[in-house]
């Protein structure tokens, strides 16, 4: 019985040893390159149930069976060592902000290690500012107002940081048509009392001498180009580039001043004059090589600025059509530590408040950066709970702040390279912690010089090297022993080469050589044909966006090996569900969907949840508005349950911006919310996300229920009553009037349609009777008693009835 259970048992063992993927590795070097694997040179095994020993070298490194000898064992340790640790100092001349400030950490391949320091916004830290001013006749009034507060700006400046240095620069256009017009007269005199055209002009470097740079501006004239945009690029690029011109400190903050009221030419405008050569992002020493180079790209802009820590403030002076802000606007997005505001041609002072306010988001604002390349991954964490990893707002002078950068070292270093520095540090600032990453992908075992190596040894049967306790076979030998030779092949061996269920040898894409399979080359470099019968490979995986397990994993025999954050069978899912937290919260998907592959999947149930994060629902009360009710109460009326009591970490994730009135704003998906408070006061407010920023705005005042007046109602109700009765008589006078209108209309009618005299009456009968002599005219003969008559006429009697 108990033989059962010991055979039972190092089955168990061996079974869990070949399910963890170690023991697939067959060297040194891709053993330890898994994290979680060590390699033994002379491995302990523990007998098989048919009692052979299984052949593997590589196991996990907290496998607590005794299958290695700890002397035989290779299993590289990360560790960290702090090289220079000074305090934070306010020095003008070397401040340090950083602690630690040098740190050496060696790494295995794809470990992660949580490197802790801390920032310290430091007083009087050095401020270089270089004013560029775009001198085209238009600008002449800007240009005044700057001379005029030189001096104010720097005293403003002086206020923040004694150590503050001023430089002033101006632009023009490439001197060439279309751009510039080449007229000799023109040239020279371009409009009355301008100078000639150029492309940039510095005059005056970094100075501490203030009346120099208010001299200068003075003495700049103005001059004048054709076209409307103006070559503000190549002036930007130069005033970074010329370190020596400009002469920018390297332990200062640099702001670069950007004044136009024009938009700008770019990369490609160039060829209008001839000019194809792209830009070169160098000083030129030349005015001839503007015409030589074309402008600078949008992206070249984002580069050096960033290489060369300058923050640009585009001062762009304020017009009624909105498409010159608009082009600033989002140039500003796509340009990192740049800012954007307008000036005011009514406020002389706009200039000083603009680069202020915007120097105070600068320094308010941190944001930790690496130089790091695709091989060390870094990612940055703060104490300070910012909705954006790694950036801290409302950054207060002397605030320490606690820094975790989590660093992995996702692939060995190229070209043999040991170790690797890695700068972090503040955008925009070039003091920092250098971070000097060692990447532990060697074995010790594998070099000539280590006591276990063994050329031509007895186990490799003399046709090769034992190397950290395998053979590493001389050319034209292989096998576990270099016993196999490739000229040599049998039957038995072609068994051994074709795979269980499949009847082609090394799946096709190999040849068997002494029962084993050696693999086709690829015609690429990068895919490799391997496995025990030539079954996998390295470019078989999924695809998505175009990109090999979407370029964040390795594709190993069909599947993909995902990086550390990532899963799917691509690869294409983010494992973090940092995008599907809504800002100021702290549940997945307002606890009304699941995060897939970075994005809120919501509920589909009677409810229909919708939104970025789930928060929106057509048939149940806006989940968000009441979630956000408290909050707006107390930051915007600084009324409500948090007067009292002390309001919830997620309030002070946004301060509401309060105003008259509530606008649309484009292209944002704004929430509106409207609440009643406990007084029946109703609140309105709305809110939007910037990125992953929550953005509130909220009314200036309730809309609180008015009592009713009684006297008034009464009054009310009064004159409504004697209005309607007044309504009511005109309306029947009205009626009354028309209808009697109407009956003598048609007694009028009636009258005229009569046939009888006026003095008529067809209903009298007279009393008198008049007929015709029925005798008259008649025949003598028969007429008893004739009468002569003399008269022409009839003879009429007439008689009385009455008698």
């Amino acid at each position: 019985m108990f033989t059962l259970i010991f055979i039972f048992f190092c089955a168990y063992s061996v079974n869990t040893v070949f399910s963890t993927g170690c023991e697939s590795k067959g060297n040194c070097e891709e053993c330890i390159q898994e994290v979680d694997c060590a390699w033994c040179m002379e491995p302990l095994y523990p007998l098989n149930p048919d009692g052979s020993k299984p052949q593997t070298h590589c196991r996990l490194k907290n496998d607590t069976t005794k299958w290695c000898r700890d002397a035989s064992k290779v299993s590289p340790k990360s560790g960290m060592r702090i090289l220079q640790d000074l305090p934070f100092s306010n020095d003008t001349d070397n401040p340090l902000q950083v602690k630690p400030q040098r740190i050496k950490l060696a790494l295995r391949k794809g470990e992660k290690y949580e490197l802790k320091f801390q920032y310290k916004s430091t007083e009087n830290y050095p401020v270089d500012l270089y004013y560029i001013m775009d001198l085209s006749h238009s600008m002449k009034e800007y240009k005044d107002d700057l001379a005029r507060l030189g001096s104010k700006l720097a005293e403003t400046m002086r206020n923040i940081t004694t150590n503050f240095k001023l430089g002033f620069g101006s632009f023009i256009d490439k001197v060439e048509l279309p751009f510039v017009s080449t007229n000799e007269k023109k040239l020279k005199n371009p409009c009355p009392g301008c100078a000639s055209p150029y492309s940039f002009k510095n005059h005056l470097s970094l100075t501490s001498n203030y009346e120099e740079f208010v001299g200068n501006v003075k003495a700049a004239k103005v001059s004048g180009n054709l076209d409307s945009p103006e070559g503000g690029f190549d002036a930007i690029m130069q005033a970074i580039v010329c370190k020596e011109t400009i002469r920018w400190r390297k332990q200062a903050r640099h702001l670069l001043v950007f004044s136009t009221d024009a938009e700008f030419h770019i990369a490609g405008d160039g060829k209008l004059a001839g000019v194809i050569e792209p830009n070169i992002a160098k000083c030129y020493t030349d005015d001839s090589e503007y015409l030589k180079y074309d402008y600078p790209s949008v992206s070249q802009l984002n580069y050096v600025a960033e290489e060369n820590n300058i923050n640009i403030i585009f001062a762009i002076v304020k017009k009624p059509y909105a498409s010159l802000k608009e082009s600033y606007a989002t140039l500003s997005k796509h340009i990192k530590n740049s800012n954007f505001g307008e000036l005011n041609s009514r406020d002389a002072n706009s200039v000083i408040n603009l680069i202020l306010d915007n120097y105070k988001k600068i320094v308010q604002s941190v944001k930790f950066t690496s130089n790091s390349t695709s091989e060390i991954d870094i990612k940055f964490s703060s104490t300070c709970k910012s909705p954006i990893p790694g950036r801290c707002n409302n950054v207060h002078i002397g605030e320490v702040l606690d820094i975790t950068a989590t660093i992995q070292a996702r692939e060995c270093l190229p070209d043999g390279q040991k170790s690797t520095f890695v700068y972090l540090k503040p955008e925009a600032l070039h003091q920092g912690l250098m971070v000097e990453i060692e990447v532990l992908c060697d074995c010790p075992c594998s070099s000539k010089t280590h006591p276990s190596y063994v050329p031509n040894a007895k186990e490799c049967s003399r046709q090769g090297d034992l190397k950290c306790g395998v053979c590493t076979c001389s050319e034209g030998r292989f096998g576990r022993n270099c016993q196999c030779d490739s000229s040599i092949s049998t039957s038995e061996d072609i068994k051994n080469c074709i795979m269980e269920g499949s009847n082609e040898i090394c799946s096709g894409f190999g040849k068997c050589q002494c029962g084993k399979c050696e693999c086709d080359s690829s015609s690429s470099r990068d895919e490799k044909i391997y496995g025990q019968y030539c079954q996998c490979n390295n470019y078989s995986c999924k695809k998505e966006n175009g990109l090999l397990c979407s370029g964040r994993g390795k594709c190993n025999c069909g599947v993909c090996e995902c990086q550390a954050g990532y899963s799917g069978d691509a690869c294409q899912c983010e494992e973090s569900t940092t995008n599907c937290i809504a800002p100021g919260s702290d549940s997945i998907c307002s606890n009304h969907g699941s995060c897939v592959c970075g994005q809120c999947e919501c509920k589909m149930d009677e409810n229909r949840y919708s939104g970025k994060y789930c928060e929106d629902c057509i048939s149940c009360p806006a989940q968000r508005c009441e979630e956000l009710r408290h909050c707006v109460e107390y930051k915007a009326y600084n009324e409500g349950v948090y007067k009292t009591e002390t309001p919830p970490n997620n309030c002070t994730n946004f301060n509401p911006e309060v105003s008259k009135k509530l606008d649309d704003i484009p292209d944002k998906d704004v929430k509106k919310c409207r609440i009643l408070d406990g007084n029946r006061c109703i609140m309105n407010f709305d809110y939007y996300y910037e990125e992953r920023t929550l953005i509130v705005r909220a009314l200036d005042h309730k809309v609180c229920p008015v009592p009713p007046n009684v006297l008034a109602w009464i009054a009310g109700v009064v004159t409504s009553i004697l209005l309607a009765g007044i309504v009511m008589l005109i309306v029947w006078k009205v009626f009354t009037t028309i209808h009697d209108r109407r009956e003598y209309a048609k007694f009028e009618n009636e009258k005229k349609a009569l046939k009888w005299h006026n003095s008529e009456n067809p209903l009298y009968r007279g009393a008198t009777t008049t007929f015709a002599n029925p005798s008259y005219n008649r025949p003598t003969s028969f007429s008893p008693d004739p009468v002569i008559s003399t008269s022409s006429e009839p003879d009429i009697h007439v008689l009385d009835e009455d008698k």
